[in-house]
């Protein structure tokens, strides 16, 4: 945890963000130290990139943002706008063809509408346009992956043995799984709100049952512990007990070593319980 603090006093961002991902598992079994190194980094960070020259900002603060969704480093919402922000105008000061991706990510910023060019007005400007903004081969590393995490990753492993037979879909938007007109009379209002805005990490459909959804997983970690995730996972579990629906919550211990297998056994745990407690 001691690099974490002299990279920050050497503002090497590019290695803290690095040694984030790939030390993982180490700062997962240090969860409340690497909490009180986020908290300082985030300030630390936007501090820096406040000041700084765009060119040198603008990559870190996508970076920063990605490995916040994906779930390596905890960031406040109040923070997070804040970077979202400082991305986007460093994006846009560099005329980045990066600006698009990153404003897709962020949760808080928007681009503003004055300072910026309006879209071509005629088949001709439009042609001209591409061409110039036209990459020369694939841009893959605009593209996202399915999941946010390895964690996730395993745990679609896990579910793909225990229902080899059923469609498993991530990140499924709860406006897609509940009809609104049947659940918002018993939702508080908070809970409407974030109907809108919420998913659930794995949803498992039948196929031989007109597609219905079946069991509904989220995967938790530490980075559940937050103030900010705990009040998000009370109203996602607030929809869930509205319908009368078990909302499986998986969690393996920090010291887990044999991930999808400890997966398999959990899910399979979690469904015993279940239909105990609907006997």
């Amino acid at each position: 945890m001691e690099d974490f603090y002299n990279l920050m006093q050497q503002k090497k961002w590019k290695q803290i963000l690095a040694n984030a991902k790939s030390q993982q598992h180490y700062l997962k079994n240090n969860k409340a130290e690497w909490l009180n190194i986020c908290n300082i980094l985030q300030g630390e960070f936007i501090r820096y990139s406040e000041t700084e020259k765009p060119v040198l900002v603008s990559s870190l603060c996508f970076e920063y943002i990605k490995l916040n969704i994906a779930g390596y480093i905890e960031l406040s919402d109040e923070s997070a706008e804040k970077i979202e922000n400082i991305g986007i105008r460093a994006l846009i000061a560099q005329d980045s063809t990066e600006l698009a991706a990153f404003a897709k990510i962020c949760r808080f910023a928007k681009l503003p509408t004055e300072g910026l060019r309006e879209k071509p007005n005629n088949k001709d400007e439009l042609s001209m346009t591409r061409k110039k903004t036209q990459t020369a081969f694939p841009r893959t590393d605009w593209l996202t992956p399915l999941f946010k995490s390895t964690l996730e990753s395993h745990f679609y492993q896990a579910l793909k043995e225990v229902f080899p037979t059923f469609f498993i879909y991530p990140n499924v938007a709860i406006s897609n799984i509940f009809d609104k007109e049947s659940i918002f009379p018993y939702l508080t209002q908070g809970e409407k709100d974030f109907y809108f805005k919420g998913v659930v990490d794995f949803v498992v459909y039948d196929p031989s049952d007109e597609h219905i959804p079946k069991y509904f997983f989220e995967v938790d970690s530490f980075y559940h512990d937050s103030s900010e995730s705990f009040l998000r996972d009370n109203k996602k579990n607030g929809i869930f007990k509205a319908a009368s629906i078990t909302l499986h919550r998986i969690r393996l211990t920090d010291s887990s070593i044999t991930t999808k297998f400890d997966f398999i056994t959990a899910i399979k745990q979690n469904l015993i319980d279940m239909e105990k407690t609907v006997k």
